[in-house]
């Protein structure tokens, strides 16, 4: 399962961001109405309103919020105030209730001022994306998400918004509007070529698995292994595999492989597993390296299970010496052998072997001869070492092969595709 933070640190930090422009942003629309000279001629404001107000205006100035707002509501007892004063009151009690932190009497004036249709249309546009924030930072997502839908309505591109929007989907549990909002949003940053975010492809991914989104949770959980790769993604991808209708048991190396190069081999009995399943295939240069890398990571060697260990290196050991002798021999009967097997086994011993030039050329060459009993299977080997060889290009053109299949070849050629 994936660890999607109820609060994490990247939104912690835009919305932090995102108050701070608010208030800064709404001083500044405050104060640059100072005094009446900066009106136009048509909206003018009388003495009485325009002195307390002058007034409250130097005390959202001077941070003094709380006195701006006593100020302020002094003027509500004022008699019949024009249109335009109780615009340019609810701008400024707009500010100093933001800097109070009145959430609600913040979100009332601004929306009383953008509604006046007043302002121009960037600066509507500035405080709405300040009245979301401050919801935002109100943990009230209810509103955070209709300010947010009212301000992408006419900037959709608006990344410090669109988070907004979407975690307060999710933080509200609404994983089905989560999936509608963000499936959209990846499909225009692919035609823009643009990166996803990751916090937006981790809450995509755990909204479609509580909705039960199965081919949205893994394309999802894909996108973050190709973008953002780490063995937490990887781990549920690959630990997928097995548990498939249909995985053919033949591949259990094959998965315990990928695991092994995307670092997400979890423990001893992996390590352990994965050499007892080399050794079984005649594959013991692949089964030392594995013993290898298992104590060197001091997993091996240790515990209850240390005598299976030593015993399965010591086997190793023996085996790997022995194919050294003969590989010139064997490599030499493979040639004469009426069929391929001989041939792409021998490759496969060489991939163990980390020697990937001679292993492509045996398994092409085995491929070649044909007569072979699992061709998948040496489909996806020959694409597995043309990976690690740097060949991206033939890799993936290989790996692309075994599509439609459904015992478990298919997924693994796909995510190989996808390590680095």
């Amino acid at each position: 399962m994936l660890d999607v933070l109820r609060t994490p640190f990247s939104f912690r930090e835009t919305h932090m961001k995102s108050r701070s422009y608010l208030l800064c942003a709404l001083l500044a629309v405050a104060l640059t109405s100072a005094t009446p000279a900066a009106f136009a001629q048509a909206d003018t404001i009388r003495a009485v309103v325009a002195k307390p107000l002058q007034e409250a205006q130097e005390l959202v100035k001077a941070k003094q919020f709380a006195e701006a707002l006593v100020k302020l509501n002094s003027l509500d007892a004022v008699p019949e105030r024009t249109p335009f004063e109780l615009f340019t009151i609810d701008r400024t009690r707009g500010a100093a209730a933001a800097g109070a932190g009145d959430t609600e009497l913040t979100a009332a004036a601004f929306q009383r001022v953008i509604d006046s249709g007043r302002l121009p249309a960037a600066e509507q546009l500035q405080l709405t994306e300040g009245v979301t924030a401050n919801y935002y930072n109100a943990k009230n997502y209810s509103q955070t998400i209709v300010w947010a839908q009212r301000y992408l309505k006419q900037d959709s591109a608006n990344e410090a918004v669109q988070n907004m929007l979407v975690q307060s989907q999710y933080l509200s549990d609404n994983h089905a509007a989560v999936v509608a909002t963000l499936a959209p949003r990846l499909l225009a940053n692919d035609q823009a070529n643009r990166a996803t975010p990751e916090i937006q492809l981790q809450m995509l991914a755990d909204s479609a698995r509580k909705t039960s989104d199965n081919a949205t949770y893994v394309s999802t959980l894909e996108r973050l292994v190709k973008t953002y790769p780490k063995p937490s993604y990887w781990a549920d991808l690959i630990n997928r595999i097995p548990r498939q209708p249909g995985f053919s048991d033949r591949y259990t190396l094959d998965v315990l492989r990928l695991q092994r190069a995307t670092g997400t081999l979890a423990n001893a009995l992996d390590y352990a597993d994965m050499a007892e399943l080399a050794l079984q295939a005649n594959l013991p240069a692949e089964a030392m390296a594995v013993l290898d890398e298992g104590y060197a990571a001091n997993l091996l060697g240790v515990g209850p299970q240390a005598a299976r260990h030593t015993k399965l290196r010591t086997q190793a050991r023996t085996q790997a010496a022995a194919d050294q002798k003969i590989m010139a021999d064997s490599e030499a009967a493979a040639q004469k052998s009426p069929n391929g097997t001989a041939l792409v086994n021998l490759g496969t011993n060489y991939l163990g072997q980390k020697n990937t030039a001679r292993a492509i050329a045996l398994l092409d060459q085995g491929i070649a001869k044909g007569g072979l009993k699992r061709p998948d299977e040496v489909t996806l080997h020959l694409g597995l070492a043309l990976q690690q060889s740097g060949d991206k290009a033939r890799a993936a053109s290989v790996l692309k092969s075994l599509q439609g299949r459904h015992d478990g070849s298919a997924e693994l050629a796909r995510l190989w595709t996808y390590v680095p």
